[in-house]
C-alpha cells in the first residue's frame, strides 16, 4: 500500500511540476507584436492572430466599471485564461499584470486583456497604424507550434482512451498494493490438466502486470501519436487496444490473487 501512494505522490509532484514548467516558460514568451497587419499574441508555444481591422476598440482596465469573473491559472502575476462580464462577453486574458494595469482589445468575436509595458505607447502604435494597410490577409486564429501541433493532444476522443488506460492501469497497481501484504509469500500462476499447481512466483512478481499495462499505454501512445495525422481510425485501434490490455491483465490479476 505504501508503494502505491509514495507511486501516486510522485505522479501528482511530477504533474505540478510540469505544470509549474509550462506555466514558466508561458509567462517567459508572452510578448505583443504590432504592426501594420494587425496584433500577434505570443504565449508558450501558441500564437493568436488579431487583424488590425478587427480591433474595434482598446480600453485601459481602469476605467472598466463592471467586475470580471476571472477562470484559468494564476500564477506569480502570470493570467492565463478566461473570463465573462456581466453581459456575457468573452474574454481571454494573456497578461501579467492585475486588470487595472492592463488593456482590453475588442474585436466581434471576443475581448483580450493584455499587458504591454508602456500602455499609452501601445495605444498610441495602433493608431498610427490604422492608417496603413495590411501587407498580409490575417484571420482571428491562434497558430500552435510543437508539440501542439500533433493531432493526438487536442483530440478529444484520444485523451478519453489514454485517460481510461491509464486510470485502470493505476487501479490494478493500488489493488497489488493493498492486497499484498495478506497474501501467502508464493502464488500459483498456472495449473496442469489436474488442477494441481505447476507454476509458482514470489508475490512480488505481481507488480509485473501493473508494470506491462503502463509499458503498453506508453507504447501504444507514441505508435498512436505517430499515425494519428495520418490514420485516425488506426490510432484510436491502438489505443483501444491498450483499454482492452489493461482489462484483461484485471483478468489475470484476480484469476492469481483471488
Amino acid at each position: 500500500m505504501t508503494i502505491f501512494w509514495l507511486l501516486v505522490a510522485a505522479l501528482i509532484a511530477l504533474g505540478g511540476v510540469v505544470i509549474a514548467v509550462c506555466l514558466s516558460i508561458i509567462g517567459f514568451k508572452l510578448n505583443y507584436h504590432l504592426n501594420r497587419n494587425g496584433l500577434a499574441i505570443q504565449w508558450g508555444v501558441c500564437r493568436q492572430r488579431i487583424p488590425l481591422n478587427h480591433i474595434e476598440a482598446i480600453i485601459p482596465g481602469d476605467v472598466l466599471e463592471e467586475p470580471i469573473q476571472f477562470k484559468g491559472f494564476n500564477f506569480a502575476g502570470l493570467r492565463i485564461g478566461w473570463g465573462q462580464t456581466e453581459e456575457s462577453e468573452r474574454i481571454t486574458f494573456r497578461t501579467t499584470a492585475p486588470l487595472e494595469k492592463s488593456l482590453l482589445i475588442v474585436t466581434p468575436k471576443k475581448i483580450y486583456v493584455i499587458s504591454p509595458q508602456d500602455r499609452q505607447a501601445f495605444l498610441q502604435a495602433w493608431q498610427d497604424r490604422q492608417t496603413l494597410g495590411p501587407t498580409q490577409q490575417w484571420q482571428e486564429e491562434v497558430r500552435r507550434g510543437w508539440p501542439l501541433t500533433i493531432g493526438m493532444l487536442s483530440d478529444p476522443l484520444s485523451w478519453w482512451l489514454i485517460g481510461v488506460a491509464a486510470l485502470i492501469c493505476l487501479a490494478l497497481l493500488g489493488y497489488v498494493s493493498i492486497r499484498y501484504t495478506n497474501l501467502p509469500p508464493s502464488l500459483p500462476i498456472h495449473f496442469n490438466n489436474f488442477g494441481q499447481a505447476d507454476r509458482i512466483t514470489d508475490k512480488i512478481n505481481l507488480f509485473t502486470l501493473p508494470a506491462v499495462g503502463g509499458i503498453a499505454l506508453g507504447i501504444n501512445i507514441i505508435l498512436g501519436g505517430l499515425i494519428h495525422h495520418r490514420e485516425k481510425v488506426a490510432a484510436y485501434m491502438l489505443l483501444g487496444s491498450t483499454v482492452t490490455v489493461q482489462i484483461f491483465l484485471w483478468i489475470a490479476m484476480l484469476t492469481i490473487t483471488i
